[in-house]
């Protein structure tokens, strides 16, 4: 199963996301059979590594850096992933925008805070404009959690 985490600049959120799904699916024993990977909507940041402050927050709960550089997603990558996790509003209209008439958009494209049971909302803070990186790690690794049970039953 193909899995693509999305936000804006895919320095913070999504490649937080991607670490964190790596690291749970490998001790779960999961990791042959999922394909993780992560996009931005906006070319703001491409080819830069992880934000220092995601790998700050990633190394101080145990998790495992991805090796990744910022990438904006295609249509490739679009048709090409089982489900894309969003973080919030703004990423899901570029998608929409960019992808929308694809016959399976609403089926494959999911906010990722859906799958935390704590959580009554949908969107996981962009911690860039926050500065708030352990509640996006909260959100993040409580959904991801979430996400690998799911996935558990079906895989």
């Amino acid at each position: 199963m193909k899995i693509l985490f999305v936000c804006h600049g895919n320095i913070c959120r999504s490649t937080m996301a991607q670490s964190v799904m790596q690291n749970l699916s490998e001790k779960a024993g999961l990791a042959e059979r999922l394909s993780i990977d992560s996009r931005a909507t906006h070319e703001d940041e491409i080819g830069e590594p992880p934000y220092y402050e995601t790998v700050r927050v990633l190394k101080q709960n145990g998790v495992p850096v991805t090796p990744h550089k910022a990438t904006l997603i295609t249509q490739k990558d679009f048709d090409n992933s089982d489900l894309i996790l969003i973080m919030d509003d703004e990423n899901l209209r570029t998608l929409k925008r960019k992808f929308g008439a694809e016959a399976k958009f609403d089926e494959k494209v999911k906010f990722l805070l859906e799958f935390s049971e704590a959580s009554s909302g949908k969107i996981i803070a962009d911690p860039y404009y926050t500065r708030d990186f352990e509640r996006c790690y909260d959100d993040v690794s409580r959904s991801c959690a979430g996400l690998l049970e799911r996935l558990k039953q079906i895989l």
